[in-house]
């Protein structure tokens, strides 16, 4: 039992974070629905991942081994089942809400496939492995749902019906984004000797971060993103502002272990995200404190 809450407890926090963004909750049976579906495709895609497996790889190069692992046995599975599962879930909250809610369900159920992923984790590998993924691994399956999410909510809001370009881009940017994030982690594992993986990872983290957050409030922007009735989460931004808070205290506190422990490298890493998020989150809050929501 407390190996579920360490696992769920950071995608807990993010589908908060998620909620307050897009400014709507759904109901506690469709989250709840939602994240199963999520671990059920998680349990699809680690099966595909595992067969993928078994190929022969000897005789390739660190980078071509790390290429071929980040793309077939990470990026293209995961994202695709993903894909999958957006597409076929909340056809009800889509009509009743807007396109938008493409966001939410596309972040849940990104969440949900991490939960299930986490748990094996922290079965193997204990609380510092928990610590680690709850900053890295858990926040970036989030950012490839954002991205999934806010071009789908693109596409459905296009006037002449579903945009297949936007759609076709909610599968290839998430695929391309999840590759390189994994490319640089895989790269350093089978080449340890190699310093820029590890030096790109908090650069590129943010950068993906930076360009999912900034395409959900454009996908949100719109008119027709969320037209139905519903309760805002965060109408003053007082909610926004106090999550910008606690992520910019997180990343003041990985800094600080990052000068504080200087020979233990890459954990300033970890403090991508959270930057990310606060800045984001303060932007969220200073809008809707001027009336916008």
């Amino acid at each position: 039992m407390l190996s579920i809450f360490i696992a769920i407890l950071p995608a807990l926090l993010i589908w908060e974070i998620a909620a307050i963004i897009v400014n709507v909750r759904l109901p506690r049976e469709t989250r709840k629905r939602l994240f199963r579906l999520g671990g059920r495709f998680a349990l699809l895609a680690l099966t595909i991942e595992l067969l993928e497996s078994l190929a022969p790889e000897t005789g390739l190069s660190p980078i071509a081994h790390a290429s071929m692992r980040a793309l077939l046995l990470a990026a293209v599975p995961e994202e695709l089942v993903k894909f999958a599962a957006v597409s076929r879930f909340g056809k009800r909250e889509l009509n009743e809400i807007g396109p938008g809610i493409a966001i939410l369900i596309a972040v849940g159920c990104s969440l949900g496939f991490a939960v299930f992923e986490n748990k094996l984790y922290v079965l193997g590998g204990g609380f510092v492995v928990w610590v680690m993924r709850a900053l890295s691994a858990v926040p970036m399956h989030a950012i490839f749902g954002f991205t999934m999410g806010s071009f789908m909510a693109l596409s459905w809001q296009s006037r002449n019906g579903a945009d297949n370009r936007m759609a076709l881009l909610a599968l290839v940017v998430p695929i391309a984004f999840h590759f390189a994030y994994d490319f640089l982690i895989y790269l350093h594992g089978y080449a340890p000797a190699l310093l820029w993986p590890r030096k790109l990872l908090p650069p590129l983290m943010a950068l993906e971060g930076s360009f999912a957050l900034i395409l959900t409030n454009h996908a949100l922007s719109g008119q027709t993103a969320l037209y139905g009735l519903r309760v805002p989460v965060d109408p003053k931004g007082t909610r926004a502002l106090g999550f910008a808070a606690t992520m910019l205290l997180l990343t003041c506190v990985i800094l600080a272990l990052a000068m504080e422990l200087p020979r233990v490298y890459g954990i300033a890493t970890y403090a991508a995200l959270p930057l990310v998020f606060t800045l984001d989150l303060g932007l969220v809050a200073l809008a809707r404190s001027g009336g916008y929501v």
